[in-house]
């Protein structure tokens, strides 16, 4: 005999028809997204109101908030800008340190050998 989409059915065969377990199907129940019968000691449920809660549980996708698309003619990459301004630094620095000049008369600090 089939079943239509308003008979009810156990929670258990419709948690093994749907894909769900039985603690899903009461969860949802408690959260209000299901709707479930209580006949006798038994909790029962319809194929309509699993459809039902699947579509309550769909979450729509966000969006994106900014998008930005850059052509390839229109400058440096991240990488490369970071590349570009590291290279830069360190010229700057070669250059200070090349350029200073030793402002101390005699070493203060002991010599290689006395520290060995």
């Amino acid at each position: 005999m089939a079943t239509s989409d308003h008979d009810t059915i156990t929670l258990k065969d419709a948690a093994g028809h749907f894909g769900f377990t039985v603690s899903t199907l009461r969860a949802e129940a408690d959260r209000g997204r299901l709707t479930i019968y209580k006949i006798g000691k038994k909790y029962y449920t319809t194929p309509a109101d699993i459809r039902e809660m699947v579509q309550k549980c769909r979450v729509e996708q966000k969006g994106r908030a900014f998008t930005l698309i850059r052509s390839e003619d229109s400058g440096l990459s991240e990488t490369e800008a970071v590349s570009s301004a590291l290279e830069r630094a360190r010229e700057t620095a070669l250059k200070l340190k090349s350029t200073s000049r030793n402002i101390s008369g005699t070493s203060t600090g002991q010599s290689r050998r006395a520290r060995q």
